[in-house]
């Protein structure tokens, strides 16, 4: 018999070990016909952090541009390298910003400026002058920054990833995919400072030796009202949005209700009537992972399974099993779990003796879907059943009656009673020879 307490730590381990199987095999992606924007972009995965699971995903190991999300990477090298260093400054040189384009804050030659101040510029606007000096800041030059970043993404297991600067500005060779898009998020999403800035309205860059007091607004008009063009989305935290021409438009950002969180990466998006499709995917996947699925209860220690015989007892001739605690999968919220879900049981034994004990181990019951299993459960006895001292010692005494040894005993008994009628026999024809030589 097992304690309870160990029993909810093996379930909490066949959950884990059901969670990962899914997500190897994909073997609950919902129906997606509520997904209008589908058709407008080149790649996109929905990830639930607390099941380790990829719920949703388009096209995810299509290897695209990386876009705005090298920035994501940028950040995330730069806050493991400059953590304790976010005060300290640099003076802007003009070789440290030669050749950047595209979205900048603007940096001065000589103005000096935080390590702070930059990451806000970055996680922000997105801008690439602050991808720049956070490189010089870290490594001392963008090419062994771009290196780190490189052997960053191998450690996060982004096999299909190749940086070949930090700002995503288009660059031939260099590639992600939407599933490696999940792993840096995830990343990113781990660090509360990043995640913070990107999903603020405003960064307020305070006063520099070149120049006043600036506010960097938000470009990503999920999460800023600033920008907003129809997009903003409550539910969305942070973190990168941006496009470029080769690209098209890309959003990576965070979903939480209040037990579930999860990831969403947009990759391509286009422009449909004037509208990013990125934001509006992104949008359509929120609603639909928040939605759609969640945690389901499929088995309950109120849920009768099965009966065992029972010896040794006059009280009852049978005890019911039931499972031993609530196996929880996340599941789709609309799948029918008694019509769609496989459920069979094993016993360990075809009865059970008297006494029996309630939460007595009996068996194990199992749940799967469409032939992966899902999890199990211990079955065990409902309740108690004592014991009846006469049956229980007609059964000693037949199952010594019945056993080897005295089976064993029996054998030798009988052989040495007819050894001895033998040699008596034997003793007596000796005897009468002897009587008979005499004569």
């Amino acid at each position: 018999m097992r304690n309870f307490a160990s029993v909810k730590k093996y379930i909490s381990a066949i959950l884990a070990l059901s969670l990962l199987y899914l997500l190897s095999f994909g073997a609950f992606a919902a129906e997606n016909k509520e997904l209008a924007y589908e058709r407008n972009v080149k790649a996109a995965v929905i990830y639930n952090i607390e099941n380790n699971t990829i719920v949703y995903g388009k096209n995810e190991d299509a290897v695209l541009p990386t876009a705005s999300f090298a920035k994501m990477m940028t950040a995330i090298c730069a806050y493991e390298l400059l953590s304790d260093r976010l005060d300290d400054t640099i003076t802007v040189e003009y070789n440290m910003i030669q050749d950047v384009t595209g979205n900048q804050v603007g940096y001065y030659v000589g103005e000096t400026v935080s390590v702070r101040d930059m990451f806000g510029g970055l996680l922000t606007r997105g801008a690439n002058d602050s991808a720049y000096l956070l490189c010089y800041a870290a490594k001392g030059s963008v090419g062994a920054f771009v290196e780190y970043m490189n052997e960053k993404a191998a450690v996060l297991g982004m096999t299909s990833t190749v940086y070949k600067n930090p700002t995503g500005v288009h660059a031939d060779g260099m590639v992600t995919t939407a599933r490696d898009s999940i792993a840096v998020s995830k990343r990113f999403y781990e660090i509360d400072f990043l995640t913070e800035l990107s999903n603020s309205v405003t960064y307020e860059m305070p006063e520099t030796n070149k120049s006043v007091a600036r506010s960097i607004y938000n470009r990503n008009g999920l999460v800023a009202r600033v920008v907003d063009a129809g997009y903003f989305d409550p539910r969305v935290t942070g973190f990168n949005a941006g496009s470029t021409v080769e690209a098209g438009y890309y959003a990576a950002s965070a979903v939480k209700s209040e037990e579930l969180s999860y990831i969403i990466t947009v990759l391509g998006g286009e422009l449909v009537d004037e509208l990013n499709t990125a934001y509006l995917f992104t949008s359509e996947l929120a609603k639909h992972a928040l939605e759609n699925f969640g945690y389901v209860d499929v088995m309950k220690p109120s849920d009768i399974i099965c009966e065992i015989p029972v010896r040794l007892s006059t009280d009852a001739d049978y005890v019911t099993l039931v499972p031993c605690g609530t196996l929880t999968l996340y599941l789709p919220t609309a799948l029918d779990i008694k019509n769609e879900l496989e459920y069979t049981y094993e016993l360990s034994s075809e009865s059970l003796d008297a006494p029996v004990t309630e939460g007595e181990v009996a068996g194990k019951y199992t749940v799967t879907k469409d032939g992966v299993w899902l999890g199990s459960v211990d079955l065990v006895t409902k309740n108690s059943v004592a014991r009846s001292e006469f049956l229980a010692a007609l059964d000693a005494i037949e199952k010594f009656t019945t056993s080897p040894i005295f089976i064993a005993a029996m054998i030798l008994i009988v052989l040495l009673i007819i050894l001895h009628f033998v040699m008596q026999g034997i003793m007596r024809t000796r005897r009468r020879r002897r009587n008979y030589q005499r004569r």
